[in-house]
């Protein structure tokens, strides 16, 4: 048997059953998963793992709007790194301004489908992979979602 290697997906987020879910469907999507709660874990726990195929990130980890240090941290490892950024704030809230992380992102609203996470991700990562970047001013992506993950 051949041993393949899987892509890398790291998920930051502090709460336990999303970080479940969020798990489950990446992995189904044939990525390995490495998973941290908080800013420290993931200082600690990136520079030995490889390079990551995509991160989805929270803005908000227990209080601390620590997602955008986080993606600027992730970016000065990797700087093309695809990242979804979850979040519970909307689109035109300064808490989820998403200026000056780098590209590819994808925002994706709180609360989200499993269905709209998947392709969230495959479109990072598309974005990544082909260069293509989002047209408009407002995505898809970034619209209200009325399905709960």
């Amino acid at each position: 048997m051949q041993d393949k290697t899987r892509p890398l997906a790291l998920i930051v987020e502090d709460e336990a059953l999303l970080i479940l879910a969020i798990e489950d469907l990446l992995t189904a999507e044939g990525f390995d998963t490495l998973c941290a709660t908080s800013e420290g874990q993931v200082l600690a726990l990136t520079p030995a793992t490889g390079p990551l195929a995509v991160a989805v990130v929270d803005l908000r980890l227990g209080g601390d709007l620590a997602g955008q240090r986080i993606i600027r941290a992730l970016r000065m490892q990797t700087p093309d790194l695809p990242v979804v950024v979850v979040t519970g704030f909307g689109h035109d809230a300064p808490q989820a301004d998403l200026r000056g992380l780098g590209w590819p992102t994808v925002r994706l609203p709180k609360p989200a489908s499993y269905d709209a996470l998947i392709a969230a991700v495959r479109d990072v990562v598309d974005q990544a992979r082909t260069g293509r970047r989002p047209t408009g001013n407002r995505r898809t992506t970034d619209q209200p979602s009325s399905t709960a993950l």
